[in-house]
């Protein structure tokens, strides 16, 4: 699984850039911070998905966002559905 931990803005074109990529995704509101500013966050979770393209989405949404960075993180975990 891949997050992405990104600045909570352009949240309607960061779920049509998802859906681009045909990806499914859990999304999470939060406070996080960045260079000790507070700032309201977005958590992006990515099932079923290739590093390089979670790489591509985070560089997206960095794009999409003006931001300097996004975190992309990748979390080994196994996940089934029941």
């Amino acid at each position: 699984m891949y997050r992405i931990v990104t600045e909570n803005k352009n949240v309607d074109a960061i779920k049509k850039l998802l859906g681009s990529f045909g990806l499914d995704y859990t999304m999470y509101y939060c406070e996080g911070s960045w260079r000790l500013q507070s700032e309201s966050s977005v958590v992006i979770e990515l099932e079923r998905t290739s590093e390089d393209i979670a790489e591509m989405v985070a560089e997206s949404i960095k794009e999409t966002n003006d931001q300097e960075s996004v975190l992309l993180q990748n979390m080994p975990v196994t996940s089934r559905l029941v």
